[in-house]
């Protein structure tokens, strides 16, 4: 290969635009060379930027994982606790406070030799997690495993009454009449 100056390859390319006799094509040698340093210096301007954006792992991991999931569990986890935390610190720690008669329950605590433990605090955050838990596991946890439960059986038609049945089914849940449904081959 011989290497030649952006100008010289213009001027090939200006000279060599029209098809010559000289090859099968019709086009110059000095065309092809040049068409196809274009090529490869392409393909390398997509490798580049391909590494540099590393934009096929990206995309792998943005397809293939669970990371869109994760994010928006992690985001509607954050939106709950917080829900959780105000019911707790507005209803839940004053009433507990209330038997003890103090007005908040991060100010209960009790004193050893002029030492102060602030047990409240820790108590009121322990109702926190508590209820965080409480409420992550029946909102989210549970109506998803029910819908996760719910498996696709296919439907037919009864032939006495030609309503919708499940292909599982043994007899019409309209009409009574037994089913003689043969199992869909695939």
């Amino acid at each position: 290969r011989r290497s030649m100056s952006r100008s010289e390859a213009e001027e090939c390319l200006l000279e060599d635009a029209t098809p010559s006799a000289a090859g099968e094509d019709g086009y110059s040698s000095d065309f092809r060379y040049i068409r196809r340093m274009a090529r490869e210096e392409a393909r390398q301007v997509r490798r580049r930027v391909k590494r540099i954006m590393l934009g096929d792992r990206l995309h792998q991991f943005i397809l293939s994982s669970q990371a869109v999931p994760v994010a928006v569990g992690v985001v509607f986890g954050s939106c709950l606790k917080n829900n959780v935390d105000a019911f707790v610190t507005a209803f839940i720690a004053p009433s507990i406070a209330a038997i003890e008669g103090r007005t908040h329950l991060r100010d209960t605590h009790f004193t050893v030799n002029h030492s102060i433990f602030p047990y409240g605090v820790f108590l009121e955050s322990m109702i926190e997690t508590a209820f965080t838990v409480l409420a992550l596991f029946y909102l989210i946890v549970v109506p998803m495993s029910m819908f996760t439960s719910l498996k696709y059986v296919p439907l037919r038609t009864c032939e006495e009454c030609a309503s919708w049945v499940k292909e599982t089914a043994k007899r019409c849940p309209s009409c009574g009449q037994p089913t003689h449904f043969r199992p869909a081959t695939t």
